[in-house]
């Protein structure tokens, strides 16, 4: 098969058995979707422009959760940050036997690391909120949190706590970043670096921060 054959066929061998779930597959976009009455969850398929038949052909994914409410992503993780394959940056599925495997592997990670994810926040959202606060979305990868999912769906007091372990979280040298230009915003100044100003730029755990006045302590 060619490279774009090959992909084609493993994005949507992956895809069959979530389909009897409400996923739907783009064949186009390479992606898999479902939305419940709160978020889009979604698949993406990836590949390189630089594949070589019977040799070297790409394959790897993420995973995303998107706010219907704010159209953001508040969490995405990708096969990568897990170390799929085997400590790999991706799948080799230039033969049959190999592409087999990946399917067989990326499905399993998107049952072990995805699929809970997605159960808890359609069918527990208050808990899993209290769950993310404390511990983030995928604890094995650090404190990872989206402050205005917790402010949408928990409390400003759960936001709070967030914010304060979101900054506690940082590097020492990004906290100093943080921590200026929060004092420099609430004072009414400009942004004190261009960390400010980007965070404040773009959707980010600093600018609900601010734009929310949220209390960090420092």
């Amino acid at each position: 098969m060619k490279p774009n054959e090959m992909f084609d066929h493993v994005c949507s061998s992956i895809s069959v058995p979530y389909r009897n779930y409400d996923w739907r597959y783009s064949k186009t976009s390479h992606w898999m979707t479902k939305k419940d009455k709160n978020f889009m969850y979604k698949v993406f398929f990836y590949t390189s422009l630089n594949n070589v038949s019977d040799k070297n052909v790409v394959f790897y994914g993420e995973f995303a959760i998107i706010s219907l409410k704010t159209k953001n992503k508040i969490f995405n993780i990708n096969s990568r940050q897990c170390n799929m394959p085997n400590g790999k940056l991706h799948w080799n599925i230039a033969n049959k036997e190999d592409s087999h495997q990946a399917v067989i592997e990326f499905t399993d990670w998107l049952d072990r690391v995805c699929v809970p994810i997605i159960e808890k926040c359609t069918n527990d959202l208050d808990n899993f909120v209290d769950e993310v606060t404390t511990n983030g979305f995928y604890p094995p990868k650090g404190y990872i949190v989206d402050i205005a999912f917790i402010l949408c769906y928990g409390s400003r007091e759960l936001a709070e706590k967030a914010s304060n372990k979101y900054y506690r979280s940082l590097e020492e040298k990004i906290q100093k970043e943080f921590r200026d230009n929060y004092n420099s915003l609430n004072l009414g100044n400009e942004a004190a670096s261009s960390y400010g100003k980007n965070m404040m730029r773009n959707y980010s755990n600093f600018r609900t921060i601010i734009e929310n006045k949220i209390k960090v302590d420092f």
